[in-house]
């Protein structure tokens, strides 16, 4: 077997000190982070207290939508029940009045 075909992969000791070096000074300037300043603190407080008035906002709709979706459901379930218990009883259903007539 010839191994003279296999290709060397240069290697430069330069550039992977270079690299070494990138990823330490990222590590640091995570590491070194300043923390918010009390304007900054202010501007995030802020915004959280309109993002939750904007959750309060939207979860009082969907509430209301579907508590109406609700009332809606069983207004047509309580007339349902009205006709099919007349109709039992060989009686009509007056819609308008909710009673039972001959």
């Amino acid at each position: 077997m010839n191994y003279s075909n296999i290709t060397n992969i240069p290697f430069s000791g330069r550039m992977a000190f270079i690299a070494v070096l990138l990823i330490s000074f990222s590590f640091i300037g995570q590491a070194n982070a300043n923390e918010f300043t009390a304007k900054e603190k202010a501007a995030i407080s802020e915004h959280y207290d309109i993002l939750a008035e904007h959750q309060a906002e939207s979860d009082q709709a969907l509430e209301s939508k579907l508590q109406a979706e609700f009332d809606e459901q069983v207004l047509d379930s309580e007339q349902e029940f009205m006709e099919l218990t007349c109709a039992t009883h060989g009686l009509d259903f007056d819609s308008e009045f909710e009673v039972c007539y001959e």
